[in-house]
């Protein structure tokens, strides 16, 4: 015969805070993943009519972020210069390896607020 014995708030306390603990340490371990950056566009290189070879922003603080790619990342130099002329903004996600920002995709940033 099985013996059922009700929770109590001592027993099921270390099993709350292990879950909290490991839900804060899960979310502060993003930092290897992919990251994002908006800001205007300052230049774009192409490597070919679809392809861009590398790409310089500015961010809100005023920070340039230079990021080289590997392929396609979702938009071509002509596009960019087009948001380069136009102040529209840019949102990059990108990975670090070796040091170096690497593009993985670039969108149009969506208008503040909005």
């Amino acid at each position: 015969m099985a013996i059922f014995v009700r929770p109590t708030v001592k027993t099921l306390a270390p099993f709350v805070i292990m879950g909290a603990v490991l839900l804060l340490v899960s979310a502060g371990c993003g930092s290897g993943g992919d990251k994002q950056v908006t800001g205007l566009v300052l230049e774009a290189v192409e490597r070919s009519l679809i392809e861009i070879e590398s790409l310089r922003l500015r961010d809100e603080d005023g920070r340039v972020w230079e990021f080289s790619t590997r392929g396609p990342v979702g938009t071509s130099a002509a596009h960019l210069r087009q948001h380069q002329v136009g102040g529209d903004r840019v949102t990059v996600t990108y990975v670090v390896e070796d040091g170096r920002f690497l593009a993985l995709d670039v969108a149009d940033a969506s208008a503040p607020g909005g």
